[in-house]
């Protein structure tokens, strides 16, 4: 019936971690030894629900990376989906560590950062010196720069908050509607001279969850800052918002060049020191460990699907029947966007200069 056995064999001698489900019934009917070893037993029959959250599964997509929790474990998750069977490659993510190494790809996210500050500050103090004031040009380069470092500073504190434990969280009731629509217009302007079409969509006319909106909203940015490195003038990224059943889903959709499959593998892993290819590529490789983060304080989980030249699907679930805890038991919080500065920090990668300057400085 199933091509178990044959994939079993193949898959023993495997380091990496694999289970296999029957794609209807999501019973495990495999582990490779590094799973059973990773685990500490044989989950071999029993249904997948007891190991880990199947909302994972629910993905219409055949191959896609998620990142959920499995027996109390972060994890890491390669979903590969054919008729009859669902194979599931497994990184546990490591947390003997006790604080975030900073790698080679931050320090040079720091660096760039510190450069161009000092550029732009050389350039405004020349000007001055000849008797002229900066231009608005030069202003919004340096601010820009300032928000750039920034950015890098506040995502290495969140990544290493989250390394310990210790990333402050406190869920109120909030409408997440009004807070991806206040958000997605915000983004939408800022971002208007890419000419990538920015949009929100949803048939519910509130929803009311127990979140904590600051985190949700630097998950959020951190989507939207992957979604356009990836995209150009002419793509479009969409976020939407939908209730399902005792689920609430959160996407963000682009149609732009994906994410390369080389590096579907560790998007929800720290940058590896030794990965020079990093060193190419913009920002400081914290965005989905911390997004990763974010959705697990929300019980949630957060799926990424990207093909070449076809774009990339994030969907982040969270439960939408949570309670905020006795403390928390207050009156909905209405959320509300009470300053640029946390996008023009979490977009600071991917915005233009022009976005920045003293008109959005008290």
């Amino acid at each position: 019936m199933h091509e178990a056995p044959e994939l079993a064999r193949i898959l023993s001698s495997v380091r990496q971690a694999v289970i296999g489900l029957d794609s209807k019934s999501y019973t495990i009917i495999f582990a490779n030894p590094a799973a059973k070893n990773a685990l500490g037993f044989d989950p071999t029959g029993k249904p997948a629900q007891e190991i880990l959250n199947c909302d994972i599964l629910a993905e219409d997509g055949m191959e896609y990376m998620c990142g959920a929790t499995i027996m109390g474990r972060k994890a890491s998750i390669s979903v590969v989906k054919e008729p009859e069977i669902t194979l599931l490659f497994i990184d546990f993510i490591n947390s003997d560590k006790p604080a975030l190494n900073i790698t080679r790809y931050m320090i040079s996210s720091l660096r760039n950062s510190v450069m161009g500050l000092k550029m732009s500050a050389d350039r405004c103090f020349s000007t001055i010196e000849e008797g002229q004031m900066p231009s608005e040009k030069h202003i919004s380069v340096f601010y820009h720069y300032y928000y750039s470092l920034l950015r890098t500073l506040i995502h290495i504190d969140s990544a290493d908050q989250i390394w310990r434990g210790e990333l402050l969280f406190s869920p109120v009731p909030s409408d997440l509607v009004k807070l991806c629509s206040d958000l997605t217009n915000v983004v939408a302007a800022l971002c208007s001279e890419t000419g990538v079409k920015i949009s929100f969509t949803t048939e519910e006319p509130e929803l009311i969850a127990a979140i904590d909106p600051s985190k949700i909203e630097q998950l959020l940015l951190n989507l939207f800052d992957n979604s356009l490195k990836h995209t150009s003038s002419g793509n479009s990224i969409t976020l939407s918002l939908a209730r399902t059943g005792n689920k609430i889903i959160i996407s963000l959709d682009d149609d732009g060049d994906g994410i390369p499959q080389e590096a579907m593998a560790d998007i929800f892993k720290l940058p590896e020191d030794n990965d020079i290819s990093a060193l190419k590529q913009t920002g400081n490789g914290l965005g989905l460990y911390i997004s990763f983060g974010i959705a697990q304080l929300h019980k949630g989980v957060l799926l990424v699907e990207s093909r070449k030249g076809k774009g990339t699907c994030v969907r982040f679930m969270l439960p939408a029947d949570t309670e905020p805890a006795p403390k928390f038991n207050c009156p909905e919080a209405p959320y509300h966007l009470s300053e640029f500065s946390s996008v023009l920090i979490g977009l600071a990668d991917v915005l233009p200069s022009s976005s920045y300057g003293l008109k959005y400085e008290d």
